[in-house]
């Protein structure tokens, strides 16, 4: 089994875990992950639809459907990596 890393959101404020979650994502993206789980807790889903608005804006992440990760609690994210050449001219 691989590790997946994960952003932990769960029982964390709206705009705390929306920051936590952008500025995660843009780190992981950058250290060529190309898949990530983000644990944001079940609840009333308040920040599982942020998570979906934020995510649905950025052209380098897909949002995998849910049969494909089936836990209520949490998604699992692609991150479209380019190659490392066109990764790196990103970084400067």
């Amino acid at each position: 089994m691989t590790y997946l890393p994960q952003i932990y959101i769960r029982q964390m404020r709206y705009e705390e875990a929306r920051t936590k979650l952008l500025n995660e994502i843009e780190s992981l993206f950058f250290a060529g992950t190309p898949e990530v789980e983000v644990v944001h807790g079940i609840g009333n889903y308040i920040l599982r639809r942020m998570a979906e608005k934020e995510l649905g804006h950025l052209d380098y992440v897909e949002i995998l459907s849910p049969g494909y990760y089936a836990n209520p609690g949490s998604m699992r994210v692609r991150l479209l990596i380019p190659d490392p050449g066109t990764l790196q001219s990103y970084r400067a």
